[in-house]
């Protein structure tokens, strides 16, 4: 028999529709779609992470020094490779509130900044306000803090709380904090206040446990590779930690990069059953058409017009 005539025999076979085919296409099109899906969500997440990698990190780049603030030398540095740049402070302590005599305290990452925080995005308060209002001081300093942390302590916007030795009254709670993804793991909501505002507290001097970083607005076509090795040539001994907006969180992206695998693994267990029930369908087929094979098979039909 020739190539047309088994096509005309097979076109007869296809007249009772595709019913006997469609645990066949389903079973291909799971492991398929599982496979791609997951490669589609991760490239896009990661696309995502690219492009909003400054304002995760809060800045086209960050120097980072663990429990000291950057020396005189090290800020001049910094202040002649950007345009501008933002010191922040990190570190977790205890914020208290008694209201009848009887202290309630609650676990805080605390965040203080300068007045050219944040040099990138922008930080939503509630009720609605500039950040320098709602860290203004008036009778105390002003802080802003995370809405769980509030209620978890009973605190109401104008009402005081203490950081350390030091007094403030929230002024607003934090809506929206455009660079925490990009800090990484914390112990504690957050409460945001004036890095001097907490000169008398007690909680920056010597030998306290903070972070100090510095977020850095660098002029259009830097190039970061180089400023990354220039920066770790010139400050190798005094722990300076190096970050820029290429890799703005970190923590999400080996996330992202493991759920990835996993979901990877998933789809090939997928693509796995897929393959029995594709097996399955196709012995099941073949079951119903042994009857129909035998008689092309005495009619002289040879193995390959019969496959």
């Amino acid at each position: 028999m020739s190539l047309r005539i088994a096509a005309r025999f097979a076109r007869r076979e296809l007249r009772g529709g595709l019913s006997g085919f469609r645990i066949f296409i389903a079973c291909l099109a799971l492991g398929v779609a599982a496979i791609a899906g997951v490669g589609s969500v991760r490239s896009a997440i990661e696309a995502g992470l690219a492009d909003q990698g400054a304002i995760l990190l809060g800045g086209d780049a960050e120097v980072q020094f663990t429990y000291r603030f950057a020396s005189p030398e090290e800020r001049a540095w910094l202040d002649t490779i950007a345009t501008r740049v933002s010191e922040v402070t990190d570190f977790r302590s205890m914020a208290v509130v008694d209201p009848d005599g009887a202290a309630e305290r609650g676990l805080t990452q605390v965040k203080s900044v300068d007045a050219a925080y944040p040099l990138k995005g922008e930080i939503l308060l509630d009720p609605p306000m500039p950040l320098a209002q709602a860290l203004a001081r008036n009778e105390l300093p002003g802080a802003v803090m995370a809405p769980i942390l509030a209620d978890r302590l009973g605190l109401r916007v104008g009402d005081a709380f203490r950081l350390g030795t030091q007094d403030f009254t929230l002024n607003a709670v934090i809506a929206h904090e455009p660079d925490n993804t990009g800090a990484g793991f914390s112990l504690g909501p957050r409460t945001l206040v004036r890095t001097e505002d907490l000169a008398a507290s007690g909680l920056l001097s010597a030998g306290t446990l903070f972070d100090s970083e510095y977020r850095l607005d660098l002029p259009p076509g830097s190039d970061l590779d180089a400023l990354k090795a220039q920066a770790e040539e010139r400050y190798r001994d005094t722990g300076l930690r190096w970050r820029d907006a290429r890799n703005g969180a970190p923590g999400v992206a080996r996330f992202v990069e493991r759920l990835g695998a996993f979901l990877v693994l998933v789809g090939l267990s997928g693509l796995a059953v897929g393959g029995v029930g594709v097996s399955a369908a196709v012995r099941a087929y073949l079951a119903r058409k042994t009857s129909v094979i035998a008689t092309l098979r005495t009619l002289g039909a040879s193995r390959a017009t019969i496959f």
